[in-house]
């Protein structure tokens, strides 16, 4: 027997019989009555048209927008195999109908609003005072993780603004955490172009996936109140507190936290983007050996995050931003002193296959504490000259000072087990810093579409000193595995240095015809820099200077860059062009020796961009870029840095430039009506003349290492991720598989050594929520694989899987409990003979009091099962390491969290 589904049509024309035209591009969307589901969506061709095909049979609302227009809504119920033919449907000026009549409606939950995606926020229901976190949760296409990272259609959102303006900076967790969803009005979804592309209109193919959360009327004046204390077993603590406000543009905040716990401060983890605002740094380094455009990173400069050790950090901020004179001024100021400390016992175990076919096994210890202190201001003023253009200057001041000291142990064994040589070193060192830096910018849109004209002017200085003590006690041991003598060298380091630039950037956009448009720059930049190096022999006690060790080297840069990009685009389709040449000439003096050494070259980096929007929810791109890395200035200078008597580092003044080239291919779609997204990509790159190390070892396993240049390094990535909601059973689920190859060229004792690291890694995750329950399952698994071509131990092959289980149940009495179990599972191997798992079991039962739950009593365990280690090991060709390094143990915190928000107008009741 054979059966067939019953399916519908359903087609139209939009036509705006005003103007008696019809309207090309219009959105069109159909939502399922009974949920609100968008079960389809469409943009009008050019004779104004759409039409759907395999529509279910049932009750369905029509919304047709077009700007300017006002929304179309119609209520249609669709049989089973029937040709629903709407003809033409006649759109309204919104300006017409307001002088006729006042229309009331209701929102519907999804929409379109052009490329934008809006979702109306009470059309979603969360429970009471909760914040927009979890209102987001419940967004189709939205998931949001433990830790407040949110993503949308599958990729990472870092910016999310509040009414299109920054919220005390753009950091995610700030505002969806500490802003109640009951606030909120509607969450827009939209990609964000970079800031170039926004002020060009060249497309470079950067977009960040942006979310604009839209307030009520009644919540843009409020303020935000936060105290977060914790305390615990073994003196465990953290603490941070807020006090905020905003009206309309005006926006104010203090902020303070202490932790200990590796930076677990919530308050610290969402105040620690307020900084000044974001311009593109003409950035060259002191040999002309980096040129970039390069905007902030995702955290403040002074962000302090240790992969290790126990760490004790205080920050305190001040934050202001305001804009007036009728929105034609704003001013945004940064305030942050921060005292970072961190104590670290770490551990090391290595084994090294030369080409000889000796191997070395190397053992170490270090014991190191570290201590940076500093102040920084940040500030931005804007000023809308007229209606096209705008001035805008950016400024910073910092200053650090650093302590350090250290005791080290490291010794080397031959394969036979007997000593070769053993090293003790003590360190003490403390230094200083200071930078200013800015930019001002003025840029101006000409009444001709596509003109744009932006110049940019960037002084900065900088001034560095320190000073360090080394003591090293070296043994040296015979081929019997005896004592044959021993070394002392004891070093003061005296290393100061300055930098004062100044640079100039001038970019000129034009469209040339519908579809071709230009953009040219010039940039210039001068850097004017010193580095006085001091090194001197105490070891007798008498201070002597060591001249081989020593420089006094005076640095001069004039670097010019041409760039010229052109942009083709029609309709969905469009691809960019071009190439940056920068010429640069470099001088070196060495003022101890009166000699002088300089270079002049030519970097050229070419770039292609191509993109393709296949459909509303669909696109690819394919994209090229090549760049050279000229060496640095510790690669080409011919002078010797000891670390210690065992490890030298000299530069190779004959080095040349490098060029990587780069290619990807990508394709990413959304299918809004099903909740699910697919996206893959393809890299590959490749060096010509890379720099690469070159080392002499000898048998003590001592080390001379320097650079040559070498053909061979090369990389190849990819990734496939696929996530699918089912929101009747809401329940969401996401594959995420990847692979990554690396080659690697290296000089071991004037033999070429390849490494190639492969690593394969597949990921799943299974999440059920409800407002009650947020069940989620988490699995993923590793595969490496390391060669070289040498030689090798073992197979080089290593395996890794980790489960991850967390559950979040909501109990009586507004009471809340957690749990996350996470299971780390490293079978042995040919390189390690036992198996490493480790089971780490977290929990905390929280309760809210008073009317708004404003208060919030939470006991915290973690490690409970006190398994938790700071370990990690590596497998790959010629050497496997495994490393320890200091953590912080199982502990139990009780805390108490006032978090008061509100609004300084009250909400008026519904008519």
């Amino acid at each position: 027997m054979t059966t067939f589904a019953q399916k519908s049509v359903i087609k139209g024309l939009v036509a705006d019989t005003l103007e008696k035209k019809v309207l090309e591009n219009s959105a069109v969307l159909l939502i399922r009555a009974v949920d609100s589901i968008l079960v389809k969506t469409a943009r009008t061709d050019k004779k104004g048209r759409f039409e759907w095909g395999n529509i279910g049979k049932g009750d369905y609302h029509l919304l047709i927008t077009y700007p300017k227009m006002a929304d179309y809504i119609r209520n249609i119920s669709i049989g089973a195999d029937t040709v629903v033919n709407l003809g033409q449907i006649n759109m309204e000026l919104k300006s017409k109908l307001l002088h006729e009549v006042i229309i009331a409606a209701s929102k519907k939950a999804i929409r379109m609003r052009g490329d934008t995606l809006v979702f109306q926020a009470d059309s979603f229901a969360v429970r009471n005072n909760a914040n927009v976190q979890e209102l987001l949760k419940r967004l189709p296409g939205m998931e949001v993780d433990k830790n407040g990272l949110i993503k949308t259609q599958g990729k990472e959102v870092k910016t999310v603004l509040v009414d299109g303006d920054e919220f005390f900076g753009d950091d995610p967790l700030l505002a969806t955490r500490y802003l109640k969803a009951n606030a909120v009005d509607e969450v827009q979804v939209y990609d964000r172009k970079s800031k170039a592309a926004e002020l060009t209109g060249i497309d470079d193919g950067i977009k960040q996936k942006t979310i604009n959360i839209k307030l009520k009327d009644n919540a843009k004046n409020g303020y935000l109140t936060t105290l977060d204390a914790n305390a615990g077993s073994d003196a465990f603590q953290d603490y941070g507190g807020m006090i905020g406000a905003f009206k309309s543009k005006l926006k104010m905040a203090v902020f303070g936290t202490y932790s200990n716990l590796d930076n677990d401060s919530k308050i610290n983890n969402s105040m620690r983007k307020l900084k000044g605002e974001d311009y593109d740094q003409i950035e060259i380094g002191d040999d002309g050996s980096s040129i970039m455009y390069a905007s902030g990173g995702d955290d403040d400069d002074d962000y302090y995050s240790s992969t290790g050790g126990l760490p004790s950090n205080i920050n305190l901020g001040a934050h202001y931003s305001d804009k007036f004179y009728r929105n034609k001024m704003g001013l945004k100021m940064n305030f942050k002193v921060f005292n970072n400390k961190n104590t670290n016992h770490k551990t090391s175990i290595s084994q090294e296959l030369l080409p000889s076919g000796q191997q070395f096994l190397s053992t170490g210890s270090t014991d190191d504490h570290s201590n940076v202190t500093g102040e920084n201001m940040r500030g931005t003023y804007t000023y809308h000259t007229d209606s096209l253009s705008i001035l805008k200057v950016s400024f910073g001041l910092k200053q650090n000072r650093s302590y350090n000291e250290s005791k080290s142990l490291n010794g080397s064994k031959n394969e036979y087990g007997l000593p070769i040589s053993m090293n003790n070193q003590s360190n003490i060192g403390d230094g200083a810093s200071d930078l200013f830096n800015g930019n001002i910018n003025w840029s101006t849109k000409f009444k001709k579409k596509g003109r744009v004209l932006s110049i940019d002017i960037q002084p900065e200085s900088q001034n560095s000193s320190g000073l360090e003590r080394s003591l090293n006690h070296t043994e040296y041991y015979n081929a019997q595995g005896q004592w044959s003598r021993s070394e002392d060298v004891n070093l003061i380091k005296d290393n100061s240095g300055k930098q004062n630039s100044i640079g100039t950037r001038i970019s000129y956009a034009e469209l040339l015809s519908k579809r071709w448009s230009m953009e040219a720059g010039y940039t210039f930049k001068t850097i004017a820099s010193s580095s006085n190096r001091l090194v001197f022999d105490a070891v007798t006690g008498a201070v002597q200077k060591i001249d081989s060790l020593s420089n006094n080297f005076k640095f001069i840069n004039f670097s010019n860059i041409g760039k010229m990009i052109f942009q083709y685009k029609v309709k969905n389709f469009s691809i960019s062009s071009g190439l940056e040449a920068t010429q640069t000439n470099f001088e070196l003096k060495d003022l101890d020796k009166a000699s002088n050494f300089k270079r002049s070259y030519l970097n050229l980096s070419p770039r292609t961009n191509l993109f393709y929007k296949i459909s509303n929810s669909a696109s690819m791109a394919i994209n090229y870029n090549g760049y050279t890395q000229q060496p640095s200035i510790e690669q080409i200078q011919p002078v010797i840095q000891i670390n210690t008597p065992l490890y030298q580092v000299i530069g190779n003044p004959t080095l040349r430039p490098s060029f990587t080239n780069n290619f990807a291919i990508s394709y990413s779609s959304y299918l809004m009506n099903l909740d699910q997204f697919f996206s893959t990509y393809l890299n590959y790159g490749f060096t010509n003349n890379a720099i690469v190390s070159s080392e002499i070892v000898d048998e003590f396993n001592k080390r001379v290492s320097s650079f040559v240049n070498l053909d061979g390094n090369n990389s190849l990535s990819g990734n496939v991720y696929y996530s699918k909601g089912f929101s009747k059973l809401h329940f969401r689920m996401g594959l995420d598989l990847s692979f990554y190859r690396s080659g690697n060229i290296a000089r071991i004792n004037g033999v070429q050594n390849k490494t190639i690291n492969t690593q394969y890694n597949a990921k799943a995750s299974f999440n059920y929520y409800t407002p009650k329950v947020d069940l989620s399952y988490s699995p993923s698994a590793s595969l490496m694989y390391g060669t070289s071509s040498i030689g090798g131990f073992n197979d080089g092959k290593s395996i890794i899987h980790n489960h991850e289980f967390s559950g979040t149940v909501q109990l009586p009495y507004r009471s809340e409990f957690n749990s996350t179990l996470s299971v780390s599972l490293r079978p042995a191997n040919a390189s390690f003979g036992t198996d490493l798992n480790v089971v780490i079991l977290n929990s905390y039962l929280a309760t809210k009091l008073g009317k708004n739950e404003a208060f919030e009593l939470k006991l915290t365990a973690t490690d409970i099962l006190n398994q938790k280690i700071g370990y990690t090991r590596f497998v790959g060709g010629n050497v496997i390491s495994e490393n320890t390094f200091s953590y912080i143990p199982r502990y139990v915190l009780i805390g108490i969290n006032w978090n008061l928000s509100g609004n300084f107008t009250k909400a008026t009741a519904n008519p």
